[in-house]
């Protein structure tokens, strides 16, 4: 355990905040929506913008990797991150949207850089690194929801106090990764990797699968992560409360998402566990539309460990899948673009079923299909077999 956590502690760091200081605008919504008068697509565009970044940067991402090797592109990546966390806080709703879009791209790039790290330095505890590392990310959130709206209301500088833990956490991780790890400028290696589309695994049937299986996650995730609370709201909770549901129920799944992708990455035939999580994932948001009262609450633990699960395997699938660390690279690059792509839609589109109906318990239905596409995939993506090599 303790070389584990020796080897997997830079990346544990900087998932502190690959997640965090992005929803943690989610419970704010409401806050914002009466401060500034915002229609629903505008708040949609807070989840939007960031994921449609992490899309594009793929495009990007060749010439990227020509800032040095994995370590530097981390560190820089780090930065920026610190920076538009910091810039997001500082005015009003126009640098919030401004400064979405820079921060999208520096998670973007942790994104497809620690799969790559995983594969370079993790050997055989990469599931259990990929595990952790989601689940600090995921606990990070937990913590973020839970205290963004006491925060909110605690002082006369409003939702803005919400962002500063996060501030405060970006900046030492970026100051640790520059102090504390090897850079190298040069990454002769990478600048072979091809140009986007030019990937060749854009004509392989099993990564077009991972990207679907990927995306399906991601837009079950944004979509309920933006709306969440919004929905509990509606259900009668509080807006603290809510907060609290939402923060609790995804603490729960993402401790269980610290061992069971590790159990369940050994295991020949993925395809029976796979297809059973995404129908609990739909079950359970099922649950939380046609259901009132405290057992929401369970609906909503149930949906969580079941996102919180998948979502880990989804990303390990880029390194127990891949051959080397460059397949790895642009497997990661390629599930990740498309698979946010689809995703950045996805709390609009739940946005638009809501508008079109006035029942969130109605919108759900949009996330219970996603669900059930998610079990369909899951009989590809689970078969015990490596990318072909290129």
């Amino acid at each position: 355990m303790k070389s584990t956590f020796r080897v997997g502690a830079p990346i544990f760091l900087a998932a502190i905040n690959m997640r965090a200081g992005l929803v943690v605008i989610n419970p704010l919504l409401p806050i914002l929506k009466s401060e500034y008068h915002l229609s629903t697509f505008v708040q949609s565009l807070f989840s939007a913008i960031p994921l449609i970044c992490f899309a594009g940067t793929a495009i990007a991402m060749r010439y990227i990797n020509r800032l040095g090797d994995t370590n530097r592109v981390i560190t820089i990546a780090l930065s920026v991150l610190a920076f538009s966390l910091f810039m997001r806080a500082t005015f009003g709703i126009p640098t919030l949207l401004l400064f979405s879009i820079s921060m999208g791209i520096a998670i973007a790039t942790l994104n497809y850089m620690l799969p790559v790290w995983l594969k370079e330095n993790g050997g055989a505890k990469s599931g259990a690194l990929t595990g952790t590392y989601v689940a600090i990310m995921g606990t990070c959130v937990s913590i973020s929801l839970a205290i963004a709206v006491p925060l909110a209301h605690a002082t006369s500088i409003g939702w803005r106090l919400s962002m500063v833990p996060w501030i405060i956490t970006g900046s030492a991780a970026a100051i640790w990764w520059y102090l504390k790890m090897p850079h190298n400028s040069h990454a002769k290696e990478y600048q072979s990797v091809p140009h986007f589309f030019a990937n060749p695994l854009l004509k392989n049937r099993s990564a077009w699968a991972i990207t679907l299986f990927f995306g399906l996650i991601s837009m079950t995730f944004y979509a309920t992560s933006t709306w969440g609370p919004t929905i509990l709201v509606s259900k009668g909770f509080t807006l603290t409360h809510a907060a609290w549901i939402v923060a609790i129920s995804n603490l729960i799944g993402s401790l269980l998402g610290i061992a069971i992708p590790q159990y369940l990455s050994k295991k020949s035939d993925m395809r029976i566990a796979l297809i059973a999580l995404a129908l609990m994932t739909a079950l359970s948001f099922l649950g939380v539309g046609l259901d009132h009262g405290a057992r929401i609450i369970l609906w909503m633990i149930l949906a969580n460990i079941g996102m919180a699960i998948c979502f880990p395997l989804s990303l390990l699938l880029a390194v127990i899948r891949g051959n080397d660390p460059t397949q790895t690279r642009l497997l990661s690059i390629m599930m990740q673009s498309f698979g946010y792509l689809m995703a950045a839609f996805s709390p609009t589109i739940m946005g638009a079923f809501f508008d079109a109906t006035m029942s969130w318990s109605k919108a759900l239905g949009y996330v219970v299909a996603l669900g059930l596409l998610q079990a369909v995939v899951s009989w590809e993506v689970g078969k015990a077999k490596k990318l072909e090599q290129y």
